[in-house]
């Protein structure tokens, strides 16, 4: 088999699943659209809002283990606020339109600092993912005339089962789940994207209905608040399966050989006739 045919069969086969993915989703999916303030690209008044609408949650809670859980949520969006989105080993891709040393990926250190070329440490201490482009704007623009800034956070996934490249690839947080798979080769024939979800260490943080909802709906990396090491997991297609495939393919196959049996025996039957 060639492998521009491996190629188009490997695609047919991501594209039949991604259909039957779709269709699997329930009708009501869009009710359940909001995204919620796990989101990369939340806003800070999304983050503040959602913050006091937990706290003010908290106080009415019917039990301590929900006013606890509540009140845990809230600490968390409140860190959040505080600390920014960016961890040390964090990539971010910075383009700045002209000036080719500031065009590259760049790491986060561990005091979360960005070291570029020509220009004094950036601070991304407290900035928010949805902030970025913004705030790097207004720094760089302390040393640069009117700079044109796009910066884009990436994340490094773990990619395994069925999907046709394995392995580690990095990924931008604006890039569709659906483009993450079709980067990666999309999967092979008779892998259950339907079955398909998101582990992290180990466990499951993204679960398959939840998985085919992000697929129908367009979700993105950063919607997704997928992390440095999460692993995309589509299990892979089973011998036994094949073996099905196979007899369903003899089942049709086989009348269809006796069929054309019958008539080469008629044909040479008649041929003898006088």
């Amino acid at each position: 088999m060639s492998a521009r045919f491996s190629d188009i069969v490997r695609s047919f086969a991501f594209i039949s699943s991604l259909a039957g993915a779709l269709l699997a989703v329930p009708s009501n999916a869009e009710a359940q659209a909001s995204l919620g303030e796990g989101r990369r690209q939340a806003t800070r008044a999304e983050l503040e809002q959602a913050a006091k609408a937990t706290e003010q949650a908290a106080t009415v809670a019917p039990d301590t283990k929900t006013r606890d859980k509540l009140l845990a949520d809230a600490t968390a969006l409140r860190q959040r606020l505080r600390n920014g989105d960016f961890l040390p080993g964090d990539r971010i891709y910075i383009v700045v339109l002209g000036d080719s040393a500031l065009t590259d990926t760049f790491t986060v250190r561990g005091d979360r600092r960005l070291q570029l070329p020509n220009i004094p440490d950036v601070t991304l201490s407290g900035v928010l993912d949805s902030e970025l482009n913004t705030f790097l704007t207004t720094e760089l623009s302390r040393y640069l005339k009117n700079p044109t800034v796009t910066a884009t956070g990436m994340v490094r996934l773990t990619l395994t089962g069925g999907i046709a490249r394995n392995g580690f690839l990095t990924f931008p947080v604006d890039q569709a789940i659906t483009d993450v798979l079709m980067t990666a080769g999309g999967i092979g024939p008779g892998s259950k994207l339907d079955e398909a979800e998101v582990k992290r260490a180990g466990k499951t943080f993204i679960d398959k209905k939840a998985f085919q909802e992000a697929i129908r709906l367009a979700r993105t990396v950063g919607d997704l608040a997928l992390r440095d090491g999460d692993e995309v997991y589509v299990p892979a297609a089973t011998a036994t399966s094949g073996i099905q495939g196979w007899v369903k393919v003899l089942g049709v196959l086989g009348p269809l050989f006796l069929l054309i049996r019958l008539v080469t025996n008629n044909t040479g039957r008649n041929r003898n006739l006088p």
